[in-house]
């Protein structure tokens, strides 16, 4: 990580929010910049500091997880939501990741685990707490405008989603374009929002489903690795 991340921490028992910020901030380059203890103090949050990362419990007064998730991932698609939670239920780990949540951590497995969520998160990837090893995958998104599903998307966009069909984290993608991380995210927060798919996992699995399509679009609107976006 070369920049400052900056996380928001969202839990409605202090002492368990001081216990996530000290693991949190053993990370090189992250920071823990605010914290709130409802839901609808969590949306504040966001707006007020639009973090990186979003620590995010199931269970709070006023407006549960799930609901602020939901939220988030409409007005701040750019912030990546973990939730972290005592409930050890599938369910409740299928609807996160169908709402777009990024990663789904056990506070029990927190002290061991938190780091490694955060760190592939930002890179771009999804992180279950090994517990849910056999959860089933979710169901595919529909193709949007059948036979022409990227009519809406720029070339830039185009170019993002297809590096994204190969499961290439944003990271890597930014470096094969040439482009920043940030810029990268924007995209693909972009790119959800046009094809009304929730969620990365989604989206990559939407990606390969239409690699073919996609290498084609990419092959032919990739004049030079530095087109500007």
């Amino acid at each position: 990580m070369n920049k400052t991340i900056k996380l928001l921490i969202a839990d409605d028992h202090p002492i368990f929010r001081q216990g996530v910020r000290a693991i949190a901030e053993q990370m090189d380059n992250v920071e823990a910049v605010a914290e709130a203890e409802d839901g609808h103090s969590a949306l504040e949050q966001l707006r007020v500091f639009l973090p990186d990362v979003l620590l995010l419990d199931l269970s709070m007064p006023g407006m549960d997880g799930l609901a602020v998730l939901e939220v988030a991932g409409s007005q701040f698609p750019e912030v990546s939501v973990v939730i972290i939670t005592s409930y050890k239920d599938k369910v409740y780990l299928q609807q996160a990741l169908k709402l777009g949540a990024r990663g789904f951590v056990l506070k029990d497995d927190a002290g061991d685990n938190l780091v490694d969520c955060v760190s592939r998160v930002i890179d771009g990837e999804i992180y279950v707490s090994p517990e849910f090893d056999n959860v089933e995958p979710l169901p595919s998104s529909p193709v949007i405008e059948e036979g022409r599903p990227f009519t809406s998307l720029t070339r830039a966009e185009c170019r993002v989603l297809s590096l994204v069909s190969r499961f290439m984290t944003s990271k890597e993608i930014a470096a094969e374009l040439n482009i920043s991380y940030r810029t990268v995210q924007n995209h693909r927060a972009n790119i959800t929002r046009k094809l009304g798919i929730k969620g990365i996992h989604q989206l990559a699995q939407f990606a390969h489903e239409h690699e073919n399509q996609l290498n084609a679009l990419f092959d032919n609107s990739l004049g030079s690795k530095n087109t500007k976006n």
